[in-house]
């Protein structure tokens, strides 16, 4: 497990596979298999990232680069690195409060990320900061999964909707539930989607 500024970083799954899937969540807790035996079952490698939750929501200097936007940019580096071919896609899945610095991470690697999940992302509270995302995830054309929980007290149905608005290839999956969406329950869901094809290989 590799530690480099806010970021914790640990690789499993299928060494020298050739779809790369990258987990973002906030926390070390995050670098972690959320389901072994699921993620055994296919032809992948898994990059999984804690993201250090209180870097990322400090205010940057004014005119600066915010913590999460620096956070994205060492990030967006880290899987160039990862993708060991020019024209090699990922797939990325974003958990709760990391789908900020995915969805910047996304929209700075382009057409490298062709596959994204949203899972439990909540959208942002405050309009300044709607707006502000929502222009920073316009440009992004990845074939992109949101799913929420039906009432998840974080991210439910209103936030999907959001997400859905603003990013063009988008579609909504509403998870039936109680209370919070746990990664594990949607894990070979996303899978599916983040890396079509590479099961059961």
């Amino acid at each position: 497990m590799a530690a480099e500024s806010n970021l914790t970083c640990r690789s499993f799954g299928a060494p020298g596979a050739p779809r790369l899937v990258v987990l973002i969540g906030v926390g070390i807790s995050m670098a972690v298999d959320p389901l072994p035996a699921v993620t055994a079952g296919r032809d992948i490698r898994v990059l999984a990232v804690g993201v250090d939750g209180a870097a990322i929501d400090e205010p940057g200097a004014h005119g600066g680069e915010t913590p999460a936007e620096s956070t994205a940019a060492t990030l967006a580096d880290r899987i160039r690195e990862e993708l060991d071919d020019a024209v090699a896609t990922a797939g990325l899945v974003a958990y709760r409060a990391a789908g900020d610095v995915a969805l910047r991470v996304t929209a700075l690697l382009g057409d490298s990320i062709d596959r994204l999940v949203l899972v439990a992302v909540p959208a942002p509270a405050a309009p300044l900061d709607q707006q502000e995302l929502g222009r920073t995830i316009e440009p992004i054309i990845a074939k992109t999964l949101i799913m929420n929980g039906q009432r998840d007290p974080d991210a439910a149905a209103a936030d999907a909707r959001w997400y859905k608005e603003h990013i063009r290839s988008a579609r909504v999956e509403m998870i039936p539930g109680h209370g919070q969406l746990a990664l594990p329950d949607v894990w070979d869901r996303a899978l599916s989607h983040a890396a079509p094809g590479t099961k059961g290989r």
